[in-house]
C-alpha cells in the first residue's frame, strides 16, 4: 500500500506508438497462420545439410519470435493496455525479445487473441516461404513454430485458447492464504479444472502428435535412430499386454490419490463445519508449564486480578494430582465442587449427545496452562461436560470452600465474576486464537446473556435480526421448510448470515433444551470483527458455506 507521503516506483510499462485495431489484427493473424500451416504441410520438406543451414535456421528462428513479440506489443497498445517488461531473454535455446503478454488479459478477449495469434503469425509463414525457398533451413525454424504451439502455460496457443475457450486467467480458487483450502487437494483440482477447461487438455496429446511427426519427417535421420535406439522391440502381442497393464496400474493407481483426495475434501469440511472447535489441528504433544505455582497461576485469566499474596495463598491451598490416560477427572452432571489447571499433559473435553444420551462428542482439548471447572463453581451448577486425560497429565485441584474463600471472596462484585467467565469461555473458542486478555474482557463487556426454554423460537425466517448470538451452553437447531439445516452446540453461533449481508432471516433457530447464548448487538459485532481480518475472512468463508451461495455478490 502506498501512503500519502510516499511516491511511487516509476511504472515499467514502454511508450508504445505503433497500434494495431485488435479485431483486425486478430483476423489477419489467425488467417496468415491457417495459410501458412497449409503451406507448409505442401511444401517438401529437408534436413539440414550442413552446419551452417542450422546456424542460418536457428537465427531466422530467433529473429521471426522477436519480430512476434514486437507484433504483439502493438496489439497491446491497440487493446488499451500497458507493454511491460520488454527485454531480450538469452538463456534459452532460441533467444529472442519478450514482453509481459499475460497484460493482453486487461483488454479483453479480442485483446488476447489479436496478441497471440500476432506472437505465432511470423513463424507459421516464415517456415512456409523457407519450406518453398531454403527447406535445408526448416528445422530450426519449425522448432520455433512449435514452440510458440506447445501446450505449456502462456505460451501463444495456450493463451489463443485459454482466450477462446474464457477459462478464468485470475483466481484465488486454487491458493488462499487465510483458509484451510490449501489442505484441500480435491478443491485445488476443481480450481485448476475450471481454469484450464476440459477441452484445453486436448491440447497435449495434440501438439505431441503432431511435433512427433514433423520431426520424423524433418529429420528422418535422427528419427529413424532414435527410434532403433527407444523403439519397442516386442511382439504385438507383448506390446499389447503391456500397454494392458500400465493402462490398469495407471487406473488403480489414479483411484487411489481420488480417493485420497476425496476423504480429504470431506475430512476438511467436516472440520470447517464446526469451526470454533481446535479439534484435528492441535500438536501432538505441548510443554508442560514452568515455574513455580504462583507465577503459573498468573497466566492464567482467572487469577490475573489477584494480588501477589493472594495469588501465594492460591498456590497454598492447591494439591497436585496426576493421571493416567483415559482417566476421567469428572463426568457430566456430577456437582461442580473443584477447579483444575493443567500442568503437564492434555485433557479432553466431551460432550453428550442430545437424542443417544450415552454418546459422547468430543468438541476440545485443554493443554498445560489452561484451567478448567470454574463455570460449575461460578454458577453453583452440576459440570456441563465431562473431562478426561487424553494422555498421562499432571494437574492442580483447588476445592470449592477454597475456591468461593480465595478467589470469589477476592474477585468480589459479581458482574466481574461474570466478565471473567465470558472471557475465560471466549479465550477457549479458535475463533479467538491469540486475541490478548484485555481484549477478551472488552469483548465480555459488550456480550450480553440470554437463556431460552426449550421449544424456543431464537430466530424466525423472513425476520430482521440485529443480534449476533454465541452459544454459551444448550443445543439449538437451525430449520428451513420443514427440514433441519443444522445442529448447534456450546461454542457454535448463528445470526451472523443476517448481520452481514444486512438481510433478512434465512432459517428458523429452535432452542432444543434449556440454553444460553452471549449476545452482541449488530453495531459492536461489526466493530470487534472488523478489527482482525482472519477471523472477518472466516466468518464470510463460512456464513458463505451455510448459505450454499455467496454472501457478497460484486456489482
Amino acid at each position: 500500500l502506498i501512503t500519502e507521503h510516499e511516491l511511487a516506483e516509476s511504472s515499467p510499462a514502454r511508450r508504445w506508438h505503433l497500434r494495431f485495431p485488435v479485431r483486425a489484427a486478430g483476423w489477419l493473424g489467425q488467417t496468415v497462420i491457417v495459410v501458412g500451416s497449409v503451406a507448409l504441410a505442401l511444401n517438401p520438406w529437408s534436413a539440414p545439410s550442413s552446419w551452417i543451414d542450422w546456424l542460418a535456421g536457428w537465427l531466422v528462428a530467433c529473429s521471426l519470435l522477436s519480430l512476434g513479440q514486437l507484433l504483439a506489443a502493438c496489439a497491446l497498445a491497440g487493446g488499451g493496455c500497458e507493454v511491460r517488461a520488454v527485454r531480450f531473454h538469452w538463456l534459452t535455446p532460441l533467444p529472442h525479445l519478450r514482453l509481459d503478454t499475460a497484460e493482453a488479459a486487461m483488454g479483453g478477449r479480442e485483446c488476447e487473441i489479436a496478441v497471440a495469434t500476432l506472437r505465432a503469425m511470423p513463424l507459421a509463414a516464415g517456415a512456409a516461404q523457407i519450406a518453398a525457398q531454403q527447406p535445408g533451413w526448416l528445422a530450426p525454424v519449425l522448432a520455433g513454430f512449435f514452440y510458440v504451439l506447445a501446450p505449456w502455460r502462456d505460451s501463444a496457443a495456450d493463451q489463443w485458447l485459454q482466450a477462446r475457450v474464457g477459462a478464468k486467467r485470475f483466481s484465488v480458487g486454487d491458493a488462499s492464504i487465510f483458509e484451510q483450502r490449501r489442505e484441500d487437494t480435491w478443491a485445488q483440482w476443481r480450481a485448476w479444472w475450471d481454469g484450464r477447461r476440459p477441452v484445453t487438455m486436448l491440447h497435449w496429446p495434440v501438439w505431441i502428435l503432431v511435433a512427433g511427426l514433423a520431426f520424423a519427417h524433418s529429420l528422418p535421420g535422427p528419427a529413424a535412430a532414435l527410434f532403433a535406439r527407444f523403439g519397442p522391440s516386442q511382439s504385438l502381442q507383448q506390446l499389447l499386454n503391456i500397454t494392458f497393464y500400465t493402462l490398469a496400474a495407471a487406473v488403480l493407481v489414479g483411484a487411489a490419490v481420488l480417493t485420497k483426495a476425496a476423504f480429504g475434501h470431506w475430512w476438511l469440511n467436516r472440520k470447517l463445519r464446526r469451526p470454533l472447535r481446535e479439534d484435528a489441528s492441535r500438536e501432538a504433544a505441548v510443554a508442560p508449564l514452568q515455574g513455580d505455582i504462583p507465577s503459573m497461576l498468573r497466566k492464567l485469566a482467572l487469577f490475573q486480578s489477584l494480588s501477589d499474596d493472594d495469588l501465594a495463598a492460591v498456590a497454598t491451598a492447591m494439591q497436585t494430582v496426576h493421571m493416567g490416560k483415559r482417566e476421567v477427572v469428572f463426568s457430566e452432571d456430577d456437582p461442580g465442587d473443584t477447579f483444575y489447571i493443567v500442568l503437564e499433559g492434555e485433557v479432553e473435553i466431551l460432550k453428550r449427545q442430545l437424542k443417544s444420551g450415552k454418546r459422547q462428542q468430543t468438541i476440545g482439548w485443554l493443554g498445560p496452562g489452561s484451567g478448567f471447572g470454574e463455570i460449575a463453581l461460578l454458577e453453583g451448577t452440576v459440570r456441563s461436560a465431562t473431562v478426561r486425560a487424553s494422555r498421562p497429565s499432571r494437574l492442580l485441584r483447588l476445592g470449592k470452600t477454597d475456591f468461593d474463600r480465595l478467589v470469589v471472596g477476592r474477585i468480589g462484585a459479581a458482574h466481574v465474576r461474570e466478565l471473567l467467565l465470558y472471557a475465560t469461555f471466549l479465550g477457549r473458542l479458535v475463533i479467538h486464537a491469540g486475541w490478548p486478555f484485555d481484549d477478551l474482557v472488552r469483548y465480555a463487556q459488550h456480550c450480553g446473556s440470554v437463556r431460552f426454554a426449550t421449544g424456543s423460537y431464537v430466530l424466525q425466517r423472513g425476520n430482521a435480526n440485529n443480534w449476533f448470538y454465541l452459544i454459551y451452553d444448550g443445543t439449538f437447531e437451525a430449520r428451513a421448510k420443514g427440514s433441519v439445516l443444522n445442529r448447534m452446540r456450546s461454542g457454535d453461533y448463528f445470526g451472523e448470515i443476517s448481520l452481514l449481508g444486512n438481510t433478512e432471516v434465512t432459517a428458523d433457530v429452535v432452542a432444543m433444551e434449556e440454553s444460553r447464548c452471549l449476545t452482541m448487538s449488530r453495531e459492536d459485532f461489526l466493530a470487534f470483527f472488523a478489527k482482525d481480518f482472519r477471523i472477518g475472512l472466516r466468518m464470510e468463508a463460512l456464513a458463505t458455506q451455510r448459505l450454499g451461495s455467496r454472501l457478497f455478490v460484486p456489482r
